[in-house]
């Protein structure tokens, strides 16, 4: 059927057509010139469509092509994003451009089929990738042409070359061989890019990739999305929904994936009741994204059929990598009120019966956000320029699992807002330059001038007297000669005749790390003895093997009270519902309110286990049974009926493990700790070594230890080097070490031996020791080294944390904050000296 462009539409057509007709000009001024021609199509023949989902893209791609059509003869390569895109682009085509020829790879690889021209729509995978379509498509056989022959044939016939390709942030040019396909065999003469992600990076590459300049975003046809809704394409705007935990604990254990599944629900048959009232026959499309994995799009199918009331018939998974037939078929079948489809396939498919989804994982990237978007921003036909529709109908609405994924989805919606309806800039002038005999041509962008004289292309200068060198992007610069000759050859890194020196001499041992060569040649083992003053026994803990029954004993302390068993029965916490408008550009939250939700079975029992193993010296399997039969009795002596299924009762214990997270630890410490012992850790009367060890001034034994890391090793220095450290001693982490100074009492049990012991005068512990960890900041977030940071020694103290960020150079103090260390103060020495 005819095409009736829109308003905003016919501007950025004709601005489309006015470039490709430019641009045949352009051809026709230069036919006699094949260099110049073939830089005029690297510099100009890029086009970019930009227009958010929706706004009609497609249609204004393919009256662009119908009109030029009429002037020019052009063989078209349109590239759909998927195989299951191919036939919904070539039926767009047919319909509403009968005039244009259609062609098959299949069939239609004769000079003869293409000799005025047409439109082969296919993907790049179908003529680029290695696999045995492509590979038929590239061959010669009685189907007809290699695709490589007939491009050569049809440009010796006068054709032009073009190639439209949809969805352009899908990254072809990521692929080599499709950029070898665009770059060395299509080297197409029109490239039209259309996308609703526009991304610098991916403009970058294809430029790199390719040869073929696309311009700056000033240069691009564009669509505003304003314009798109005026005319009724689009719906006015997209309401987020997420999700936020009141209680910071029990953020990990709700189940956010079936709580925005019921929220997404209840929206969802709100515009069905909503639609029915006024008696538009239209059953709307809830769509749910999942992870990758069958899985997880079981497990979202089994709630929405079992929990939520939809009838199986209505849910349906499409489970291919990419979209395909099937799934157009579905978002178009009006039986199928829910959708549930990958991740991976949430780009190019057509829902405009959709105005829910729910996104049960997500990322925080834009074009992540576009593409959800695009699914429910379209207004069904049925519903467009009616003046009875609620608010509600003129709305799209995302559920998101992950409250972080609103970042994706506000950085979509600026970047959609950004976007005007523009025309593409009308294009180059070219200029042909005679200097000495040689035709130059000259491409230069509209209001850009040009440069005269122009130097021929590939010209080198001829004189060797200065070294050629090039600068960091490649570009020639002069280099003078005394320094890249003399001066390197001084400095050992060429020889004498200008040679490179060989691999040996380029990676000899950095300044400042030689040793002296009397101790690079001592023979045996060197024996380094502790210092005076340096006393022989510093206070320490142990704690002695556990006993055989240990996790009965366990069990008998768990303090399973009134209130601690009541947990049991709690399956349900309290958050946050925010909603908020993508399409504005600061995210404020139009209205929030409290609901409930439910906890993650799984989440919890995790949760539940991460508390269990923290239990030092008890065996997993044998604490949990022993739990249970406790649980039990303890539930059965407080008068309630314990479940009879015993999965129910061990869902029921992980919630009280988890809702009181210390009951154990409070167990342990009762049934372990009093055996804790207090024995001195006794110093070595000297260390030995095979290598010679680097001196240390104020070092128990009087050098630095050669395991430690470079963090240790410059904490070690400065402490090595400031006057008030008395001494200090690398301390062992082997707790069979008798000489390792350890901490017991601050855990369940689990042993911590901090890095130094530390001597420091007119600090008010026995010998004046203090006692220092240090601690990279990849361990900074982990549960473990969080506790660390409150560990107190009953004679030494607080133990200081201290590390750096990466890349830093500064050292700070660390304290546990929330659920991880952060830095508190430049690392100072002197605060030793205060417990």
């Amino acid at each position: 059927m005819p095409f009736q462009a829109l308003d905003f539409q016919s501007t950025v057509i004709s601005g489309l057509l006015a470039r490709l007709r430019r641009q045949a000009a352009l051809y026709r001024q230069l036919s006699n010139n094949p260099d110049g021609e073939a830089q005029a199509r690297r510099h100009d023949a890029g086009l970019v469509l930009v227009a958010p989902t929706g706004a009609g893209k497609t249609g204004m791609a393919i009256e662009t092509l119908a009109r030029f059509a009429a002037d020019e003869r052009v063989l078209w390569f349109w590239f759909a994003p998927f195989n299951g895109l191919v036939e919904q682009a070539a039926s767009a085509m047919r319909a509403q451009a009968p005039q244009l020829t259609m062609l098959d790879l299949a069939s239609d690889r004769r000079l003869a089929a293409v000799q005025n021209g047409g439109v082969f729509v296919t993907t790049w995978s179908a003529l680029a990738a290695s696999n045995a379509e492509a590979r038929k498509a590239r061959v010669r056989s009685d189907a007809g042409l290699a695709i490589d022959e007939l491009l050569v044939l049809a440009r010796q016939q006068g054709l032009r070359i073009g190639v439209v390709v949809d969805e352009a942030h899908h990254g072809f040019h990521k692929a080599k061989q499709a950029q070898a396909l665009f770059r060395d065999v299509l080297k197409p003469d029109y490239a039209l890019m259309m996308t609703a992600t526009p991304r610098d990076g991916d403009v970058a590459g294809f430029e790199r990739d390719t040869g073929y300049r696309l311009g700056r975003p000033e240069d691009w046809a564009s669509v505003a999305r304003v314009d798109a809704v005026a005319k009724g394409l689009l719906k006015p705007g997209v309401r987020v929904v997420r999700f936020l935990a009141r209680d910071g604990d029990e953020k990990q254990l709700i189940d956010f994936e079936r709580l925005a599944l019921r929220e997404c629900t209840q929206t969802h048959r709100a515009i069905k009741a909503q639609l029915a009232e006024r008696g538009i026959g239209l059953t709307p499309l809830m769509l749910v994204q999942v992870p990758d994995g069958k899985v997880a799009q079981e497990a979202a199918r089994k709630f929405l059929v079992d929990s939520l009331g939809f009838a199986e018939s209505a849910v349906r998974l499409h489970t291919s990598d990419e979209p395909d037939p099937d799934l157009l078929s579905l978002a178009q079948d009006p039986s199928v009120e829910v959708l549930i489809f990958k991740m991976a396939v949430a780009i190019g498919f057509d829902a405009p019966r959709a105005f829910t989804l729910a996104a049960l994982r997500g990322t925080r990237d834009a074009s992540f956000g576009v593409q959800v978007v695009g699914r429910i921003v379209r207004v069904h036909p049925l519903l467009r320029h009616r003046s009875d529709l609620s608010p509600a109908l003129q709305q799209g609405y995302v559920f998101l699992a992950n409250a972080e994924s609103q970042e994706g989805l506000l950085a979509a919606g600026a970047q959609i807002n950004a976007l005007r309806t523009q025309a593409p800039e009308l294009g180059s002038t070219v200029t042909l330059t005679v200097s000495g005999g040689q035709q130059e041509v000259q491409v230069v962008d509209a209001g850009r001038s040009f440069a005269l004289p122009f130097a021929p292309a590939g010209t080198v200068s001829s004189d060797h007297s200065a070294p050629l060198a090039l600068d960091a992007s490649g570009e020639r610069i002069d280099a003078p000669a005394p320094w890249t000759i003399a001066a390197q050859s001084a400095l050992g890194l060429i020889g004498g005749d200008g040679a490179a020196a060989p691999p040996s001499l380029l990676s000899s041992t950095p300044a400042g790390t030689a040793m002296p060569l009397a101790m690079q040649v001592a023979q045996g083992t060197l024996r380094y003895p502790r210092r005076a003053g340096v006393p022989e026994r510093i206070a320490s803990e142990r704690l002695p093997a556990a006993p055989q029954d240990f996790e009965t004993r366990l069990a008998d302390f768990v303090d399973f009270s009134q209130e601690v068993l009541s947990a049991r029965m709690k399956l349900r916490a309290k958050v946050l519902r925010s909603e908020s408008e993508v399409f504005d550009s600061a995210g404020v939250s139009e209205g929030e309110q409290d609901i409930w939700a439910t906890l993650s079975p799984e989440a919890v029992a995790s949760k539940a286990d991460q508390i269990a193993m923290r239990l030092n010296d008890a065996n997993q399997r044998l604490i949990r049974q022993r739990l249970l039969e406790r649980f039990r009795t303890a539930i059965e002596q407080s008068g309630a009926v314990p479940p009879d299924d015993e999965e129910e009762l061990e869902q029921q214990l992980d919630l009280v493990l988890v809702r009181h997270p210390t009951l154990l630890s409070r167990a342990y410490k009762a049934a372990r700790l009093h055996e804790l012992q207090r024995p001195a850790a006794v110093l070595r009367e000297v260390i030995e070594s095979d290598i010679p060890l680097a001196p240390a001034a104020r070092n128990a034994y009087g050098v630095f230890e050669n395991d430690m890391n470079p963090d240790e090793l410059a904490i070690a220095q400065l402490l090595d080097a400031h006057p008030q450290v008395r001494w200090w001693h690398r301390n062992r982490s082997d707790a069979r070490s008798a000489d390792a100074v350890g901490l017991y009492a601050w855990d369940e049990g689990d042993g911590f031996y901090p890095d130094f012991v530390v001597s420091f005068a007119e600090r008010p512990t026995p010998d004046g020791i203090a006692l220092l960890e240090v601690k990279g900041s990849h361990l900074w977030g982990q549960p473990k080294e969080v506790e660390k940071g409150s560990a107190v020694h009953p004679d030494h103290g607080r133990v200081y944390m201290v590390g750096r960020r990466k890349g830093e150079q500064e050292y700070h103090f660390l304290l546990p904050l929330k659920d991880r260390l952060e830095p508190e103060g430049v690392f100072q020495i002197n605060r030793l000296r205060w417990v």
